[in-house]
């Protein structure tokens, strides 16, 4: 029987390598090639019919185990990825002011009301996202690593997960969901869409 699982790729990859993980009670270890969506430390996943439709999220008792990221091999990725991932953590904010003002709940455990902290760690992740964004983007359109880029992998991967399970997802999201059940989506990332929720 297996004793660990390892998820090597994508948000897909990762999120698939949590739900097998959960449904055999063993450990996961994440290792992320991109630094395009938060996936690598929430614990839930998205859950997509064949057709690649937005079906449902997938919640999930624990975190992954261990998530190892070489900055190198995030700055090796086409840089669209780190765009996409940085529109996805600019929406954490955003949702998580919405949330806080509605008192919803987040997506700690079948859902708490939301934290200052959680407050604190989205409003981070925006300033960071602010103060390094372009340096980092210009890191990762030539392949290196630099303390920017450093930052935005963190900001991506850990900050915006940290804000998205203790703030919730909010309007963003929801338009990124409803664009999924159009053609056009195949071509787009999940980041880039909730970019365009934010945007509305």
């Amino acid at each position: 029987n297996p004793v660990v699982v390892i998820g090597i790729g994508g948000g897909k990859t990762i999120d698939t390598t949590k739900a097998v993980a959960d449904l055999l009670k063993i450990p996961l270890i994440v290792a992320p090639t991109s630094a395009s969506t938060d996936a690598p430390t929430i614990a839930l996943s998205v859950m997509y019919s064949e057709e690649g439709e937005h079906l449902c999220a997938r919640n999930y008792i624990k975190n992954p185990d261990i998530v190892l990221m070489d900055s190198q091999i995030i700055a090796e990725a086409p840089p669209r990825f780190l765009v996409a991932g940085m529109a996805d953590a600019l929406s954490t904010v955003f949702e998580a002011r919405a949330n806080a003002r509605s008192d919803s709940k987040n997506y700690i455990s079948g859902g708490y009301r939301g934290t200052r902290t959680g407050i604190a760690v989205a409003e981070a992740c925006y300033n960071e996202l602010i103060k390094n964004g372009v340096s980092a983007l210009k890191a990762a359109e030539k392949h290196v690593v630099n303390e920017a880029l450093e930052i935005i992998i963190e900001v991506n991967s850990l900050m915006s997960g940290l804000g998205v399970e203790n703030n919730g997802c909010s309007g963003a999201h929801s338009i990124c969901e409803g664009i999924s059940i159009l053609p056009e989506d195949k071509k787009t990332f999940h980041g880039e869409k909730v970019g365009f929720g934010v945007i509305c």
